[in-house]
C-alpha cells in the first residue's frame, strides 16, 4: 500500500501551486470562460438581481431622483440621433444630436437665474473647491423637456429595472472653468447604490478648450473620430488618452460599473479648462439601486 505524502511535501506543493494558479491558470480561465469567473456575474446580472446588501438612498426623495410619477408630458418632434461605438469595455459611445437645438436652448434659458457654485464631495462632506472644480451648476425643473430627456436616457439603456435617473444639473464653465480628474462612481454599491452610467451632454460650446479628457482610454484608429476628438493633441504632455471636443447637442455616454458592481478605472475623466468663451454641459446620471435583500428567505 502506497504511503501518504508527508505534510511538508503537501505544503511545498501548495506553495508552488498558489502563484501558478494566480498568475497563469486563473487569467487563462478568465479569458477562456468569462461567464465562469469566480465572484463575477455575467454582463446582465446587475439588473437581474433582487438583492442588495445595503439601504442605499430613499427612492422617494425627489430632490435626488426623478421618479417615474405618471405625470403626462409631451415631446417635440426630433430628428433623431446617431450613435458611434468607441469602446466595448468599458462601454463608451458618442452620440450626435442627442439633444436638439430647441431643447438645448430651452434648458439654457431656464437655467440662467439658477446657478450656484459647484461643489465637490469627498464621501462625507460637500465643499466648494475652485482648485479642483471651478464651475457653476443649476438644478433643472422637471418640465416637459427634462422629462423627455429622462425618458430618452431610460430608453437608450434598455429600460433596466432598478435604474433611476437622477435630477439633472446644468454645468456652466466660464473662462478658466474646469473640473480635475475624477470618477462619477463612488464604490458605494455594496452600501446600496451607485452611479451606473453617465451622459455628458454639451448644451453650449461657444468656447476654446473645455474638452472632456479620458486619460485611460485608447485613441481609436479611425480618422473619422477626429470630428469629435482632439486628434492633433492626443498623447502629448498632460493630454494622454482621448479628449472629446465640446460640440453643441452632442453627448458622450459611458457605463461606470463593471458587471460585478465595481467601478471601471478607465472612466477617470476631467473637464479641461475653458480658455475662451463659455461651455455649458448637462449631466444625466443613472443611479443603480437593486431591491433590498429579503432577510426572511
Amino acid at each position: 500500500m502506497a504511503s501518504l505524502p508527508k505534510f511538508s511535501t503537501i505544503l511545498t506543493w501548495t506553495l508552488y501551486f498558489i502563484p501558478v494558479y494566480i498568475f497563469i491558470l486563473e487569467p487563462l480561465l478568465r479569458d477562456s470562460f468569462p461567464g465562469l469567473q469566480a465572484g463575477y456575474p455575467d454582463s446582465t446580472s446587475l439588473f437581474d438581481s433582487s438583492d442588495a446588501p445595503g439601504p442605499g438612498i430613499n427612492l422617494t426623495d425627489d430632490s435626488f431622483i426623478s421618479p417615474e410619477d405618471g405625470v403626462p408630458f409631451t415631446c417635440p418632434g426630433s430628428e433623431g440621433y446617431q450613435v458611434h461605438l468607441l469602446s466595448r469595455e468599458p462601454l463608451v459611445m458618442y452620440i450626435e444630436n442627442f439633444v436638439s437645438e430647441a431643447e438645448a436652448n430651452h434648458i439654457l434659458d431656464k437655467s440662467v437665474n439658477k446657478y450656484t457654485p459647484s461643489i465637490v464631495y469627498d464621501g462625507q462632506t460637500e465643499r466648494i473647491d475652485p482648485s479642483k472644480r471651478l464651475s457653476d451648476r443649476a438644478l433643472l425643473d422637471r418640465d416637459d423637456t427634462i422629462r423627455c430627456l429622462e425618458d430618452r436616457a431610460r430608453a437608450f439603456q434598455g429600460w433596466h429595472p432598478d435604474l433611476y435617473i437622477e435630477r439633472m444639473w446644468a454645468q456652466r464653465y466660464n473662462a478658466s472653468g474646469h473640473y480635475r480628474h475624477h470618477y462619477d462612481w463612488a464604490g458605494s454599491l455594496a452600501r446600496g447604490g451607485d452611479r451606473f452610467s453617465t451622459f455628458m451632454v454639451y448644451l453650449e460650446a461657444d468656447c476654446e478648450g473645455g474638452g472632456t479628457n479620458f486619460p485611460r482610454l485608447k485613441m481609436p484608429a479611425g480618422k473619422e473620430w477626429c470630428r469629435f476628438l482632439e486628434c492633433e493633441r492626443s498623447g502629448k504632455g498632460k493630454e494622454m488618452g482621448i479628449t472629446f471636443k465640446p460640440i453643441k447637442g452632442n453627448a458622450v455616454f459611458w457605463e461606470n460599473l463593471r458587471p460585478d458592481g465595481t467601478g471601471y478605472p478607465e472612466t477617470w475623466h476631467a473637464a479641461f479648462p475653458v480658455t475662451r468663451g463659455k461651455k455649458v454641459g448637462l449631466n444625466i446620471w443613472s443611479w443603480y439601486q437593486p431591491k433590498r435583500r429579503n432577510r426572511g428567505r
